[in-house]
């Protein structure tokens, strides 16, 4: 067909779809009906949401070119406006997914809150390089769904970009997210490193069987880290292990001992130091995870408290708190924490979300008579309604 002959039967196609509509005026719904139709054919899915709202207006006697906000107009009106709008944003978000339009949809899913659409769309495609990019974007950027979205990132960009972007979110991220993404890189890092110190075994001609961990080949062969050397970046190293303290499950925590040891057997120049109470990077770390799997525990707490106790808030942060706080819930000292904590956490300190608030301490040992007396000392008139509708 020549260029000649499309364009004249396109045209064609046109005004006789245009003849269609204008017969059907009568018939309001049914001109919706074949008008969207014909928008649904030629994929003309921005045009279909601003028909669908026009449908919408028209069916509430309201002018049809759109003005104002739905604050504007009293109920019910207000009502069934916003409900036209949200079910033209899963319609004709759900037809961009359809389509493989995924950032499309989700410019519509996102204001109707129908981010388990996308989620489940997301849990079904293997993404190729083209889109890879976009669908991160909106798995872990979005978070829509962070854990695959990292796991892409991990596989596809790398450990070095996988690390930076999570430290560039860690703030933003909801906290099971972050949990979620932290286990990814543990495993990820582990299972890397058990795999270079086992190939390093094979080039010395010596055995790997029966090798199942960092710190089981390291004591039968602790020569493979002596003089400077190591055998994975040492800075994925560091930030790994700090991200492990967002665990809770033992067989992860197994596997971030087991990168701690490691790190705490390199030379020293290889061991940064951290903030406050991790500034003995490995060793601090060591203990922590030791005691969140029950060994040693009063001599972590011990540990811990000291150095919360004395922290610059001003110039350290609340990290050294906050890790104090988090070792005693975690290690059903509630009621310990819930004592200390008025002399812990300075007033009009702000927490991270990662840490247990004063409601949850005073839940986790039924201490409302003391949650009660903070709330009465820091004036937190809301604090201490909540505590009188749940003690």
């Amino acid at each position: 067909m020549s260029a000649a002959l499309g364009q004249f039967l396109r045209k064609r196609n046109d005004e006789t779809m245009f003849e269609e509509i204008a017969a059907l005026a009568q018939n309001t719904d049914q001109m919706f009906q074949r008008a969207a139709q014909q928008l649904l054919e030629s994929g003309e899915l921005h045009k279909l949401f601003d028909l669908r709202l026009m449908e919408c207006r028209h069916r509430l006697a309201l002018p049809l070119e759109p003005g104002g906000s739905l604050e504007d107009h009293a109920e019910p009106l207000r009502s069934e406006l916003e409900t036209s709008y949200l079910a033209a944003c899963r319609e004709v978000g759900q037809l961009f997914l359809d389509r493989g339009q995924a950032q499309e949809a989700w410019n519509y899913l996102r204001a109707a809150g129908e981010k388990d659409l996308l989620r489940k769309w997301l849990a079904s495609v293997v993404p190729d390089e083209q889109q890879l990019d976009e669908l991160i974007g909106l798995a872990l950027y979005e978070a829509v769904d962070s854990e695959r979205g990292f796991a892409w990132l991990l596989a596809q960009r790398g450990t070095c970009n996988a690390i930076t972007q999570l430290e560039s979110l860690a703030g933003q991220l909801p906290a099971p997210d972050q949990v979620a993404c932290a286990a990814l890189l543990v495993r990820h890092l582990h299972e890397e490193l058990l795999g270079n110190l086992r190939g390093h075994l094979e080039r010395l001609q010596q055995t790997v069987l029966g090798f199942d961990s960092i710190c089981a080949i390291l004591d039968k062969v602790p020569s493979l880290v002596e003089g400077g050397a190591f055998h994975i970046d040492t800075s994925h190293l560091a930030t790994t292990v700090r991200f492990a303290r967002l665990l809770t499950e033992p067989a992860l925590l197994e596997l971030a001992i087991d990168l701690a040891e490691y790190g705490g057997r390199l030379d020293k120049d290889l061991q940064y130091p951290d903030q406050p109470p991790f500034e003995d990077l490995y060793p601090a770390h060591l203990r922590f995870f030791r005691a969140l799997l029950g060994d040693q525990v009063e001599g972590a707490a011990e540990y811990f408290g000291e150095r919360a106790r004395r922290v610059d808030v001003q110039q350290h942060g609340t990290t050294a708190i906050e890790s104090y706080l988090i070792l005693l819930m975690r290690t059903d000292q509630a009621e310990r924490a819930l004592a200390e904590y008025p002399e812990m956490v300075p007033h009009n300190c702000v927490l991270s979300p990662l840490a247990p608030s004063l409601l949850q301490l005073s839940q986790a040992c039924n201490g409302w008579g003391r949650y009660l007396e903070i709330c009465q000392a820091r004036n937190d008139l809301v604090g201490f309604t909540a505590g009188q509708l749940l003690s």
